[in-house]
């Protein structure tokens, strides 16, 4: 990856994480961790303790989900890849909520699907533009070069036809 993407993935990353980390502190995503600990006791059957939220492993996962989006929506080669990664991804955090509740973590999927979303699609959107303008330059050049035409056949005398 050269440096010019490098700096494209940082700047997405950052772009995603900081509101995500304000809608944890607005308590926009805790309130949705505690709606997600009432109903999953009526599905799971959780350990006997009280299941309790690790803000660390939220910050962590939404920080690693975005990143990793951004970095896979600019370098995956075709672009139904980036889309079954971000699929791909989304069913695995959703899934990682039942798991971990069951070892009596509550983890909630919204926040990580929402930044592996929205990075994804900002990678996915760059890339197509870099691309974009990388083929409208080679056209470009392209028709800048004068054309080559095939060398002429040397002029020979027609054979004379006797009869």
């Amino acid at each position: 990856m050269d440096r010019n993407r490098t700096s494209t993935v940082l700047f997405i990353g950052i772009l995603i994480c900081l509101p995500m980390l304000a809608l944890y502190h607005f308590g926009v995503f805790p309130q949705a961790a505690q709606w997600i600990a009432e109903r999953l006791p009526r599905y799971l059957v959780l350990p006997a303790k009280d299941i309790q939220i690790s803000l660390p492993l939220q910050y962590s996962f939404y920080t690693l989900a975005a990143f990793s989006s951004a970095w896979l929506g600019l370098e995956l080669p075709a672009v139904w890849h980036k889309y079954l990664y971000l699929f791909a991804l989304s069913f695995l955090t959703c899934l990682l909520t039942p798991l971990l509740a069951l070892n009596g973590v509550l983890f909630e999927p919204f926040s990580g699907v929402i930044a592996s979303g929205f990075a994804g699609l900002l990678g996915i959107m760059l890339s197509d533009s870099s691309q974009t303008l990388s083929a409208t330059e080679t056209s470009t050049a392209m028709t800048e070069q004068e054309p080559v035409l095939p060398p002429a056949a040397p002029d020979k005398p027609s054979p004379e036809v006797t009869a």
